[in-house]
């Protein structure tokens, strides 16, 4: 399921000014008004290729999205654009055939250099079917996982150090592998298993660690893979994260996640409590990916902890 979340970040406008007189366009194929980029704000001018005569409005600019006459033209990339020009190679908010942009009441338009630009990105929204509890097991792909055993802590314990690959920026791990700071280790004992009839390469980092917020919106809180107690030799040293499963095959494999606290979480997004409908604590899921875009398709299996 898909919603939409507004964000607004800066974004500056670039304008490319042609040189030559008003009125005065190239004759050339190709023409240079909106053939660039053809966004439907610019697109009032010199006619793209095929304009032969585009200040009298002699031919059709297809590149760049005008017809030659001074209308910018719909089609450009972009969407509706603003009508109006004259066909003299400048873009035109209201048509003064003075080679001018022009807002109403005839004052020459302001130039945006950093005002902010809204835009929407995408918040995933889970089913509530599709939370599971610790004992029931999960599907995707023609791969069953099946979590059996939670252990959230700082402590790197007697696991194995050399399959410790701490790569992450302001994580630090003293000679032990214990973490400090606002992270700790989450490692869950995972059994996969192959219900396919055919053999099948599984990677066993495939699943996430998610939140689920009070409105059931859904936000990856990591995929930052650190450990996994076995390698699979079979795959060489650039797949030893994978694994090779015949049909009803299964491996039973620890792997541990880093978990960044709330704390540093928040300070870094402000509107995550507004998202997520409290501040926190909020309780952490193995995540079974089906779609990357859509959660239709995928299961959220409950760890039974919390992420502070």
């Amino acid at each position: 399921m898909k919603r939409k979340w507004i964000k607004t970040i800066a974004a500056a406008l670039v304008m490319t000014m042609l040189s030559g007189c008003a009125g005065t366009a190239s004759p050339e194929p190709g023409g240079t008004a909106a053939a660039a980029w053809g966004d439907g704000a610019s697109g009032a001018g010199t006619g793209g290729t095929g304009a032969q005569n585009p200040g009298t409005g002699g031919g059709t600019g297809e590149a760049g999205g005008n017809t030659g006459d001074g209308t910018a033209d719909s089609r450009a990339l972009g969407g509706q654009a603003p009508e109006g020009g004259t066909g003299d190679g400048a873009p035109q908010a209201e048509g003064t055939g003075d080679g001018t942009a022009r807002a109403e009441g005839g004052k020459p338009a302001p130039i945006d250099t950093g005002a902010p630009e809204a835009y929407e990105t995408e918040t995933l929204y889970t089913r509530q079917e599709n939370i599971l509890p610790l004992s029931d097991s999960a599907a995707a792909w023609g791969i069953s996982y099946k979590i059996e055993k939670v252990d959230y802590t700082e402590s790197f314990g007697d696991r194995n150090l050399e399959h410790l690959e701490n790569y992450l920026p302001n994580v630090e791990t003293d000679s032990q592998g214990n973490l400090s700071g606002d992270f700790k280790y989450l490692f869950l004992t995972i059994t996969f298993t192959n219900t396919t009839d055919e053999f099948q390469e599984i990677n066993r980092n495939a699943g996430g660690i998610s939140l689920i917020g009070a409105s059931l919106n859904t936000l990856d809180w990591s995929n930052d893979v650190v450990y996994f107690d076995l390698y699979w030799e079979e795959g060489g040293p650039q797949q030893f994260h994978h694994w090779g499963l015949e049909p009803g095959e299964s491996v039973t494999s620890e792997v541990g996640w880093v978990i960044e606290g709330c704390g540093r979480r928040t300070e870094a997004d402000d509107t995550l409590a507004e998202r997520m409908g409290s501040a926190g604590p909020y309780e952490l899921y193995y995540h079974v990916k089906q779609f990357d875009s859509d959660n239709e398709g995928s299961y959220f299996i409950d760890l039974g902890v919390k992420v502070e």
